[in-house]
């Protein structure tokens, strides 16, 4: 899983779901709380299931982590 670059908006980083693939952005979205989701207005358009890159940053460490202990023991 390749991480993402985040997208600076008034000194803040973010991401948006729409930068992840579908499963992805799935299984972020199931593990985000209720209001982990923003909306970010930046020059005048309106940016929807925006995540702080932090939180992100966070979920991609533990995912990644998840994903390869699975794959080690998969034998």
């Amino acid at each position: 899983m390749t991480k993402l670059v985040p997208i600076f908006i008034e000194g803040r980083k973010w991401i948006q779901l729409s930068q992840l693939s579908s499963k992805q952005a799935a299984q972020l979205k199931s593990w985000l709380p209720g209001n982990g989701l923003k909306k970010i207005l930046f020059q005048g358009i309106e940016l929807n299931e925006c995540v702080e890159f932090a939180t992100y940053e966070y979920w991609f460490r533990s995912h990644q982590v998840t994903h390869l202990n699975q794959a080690a023991l998969d034998f």
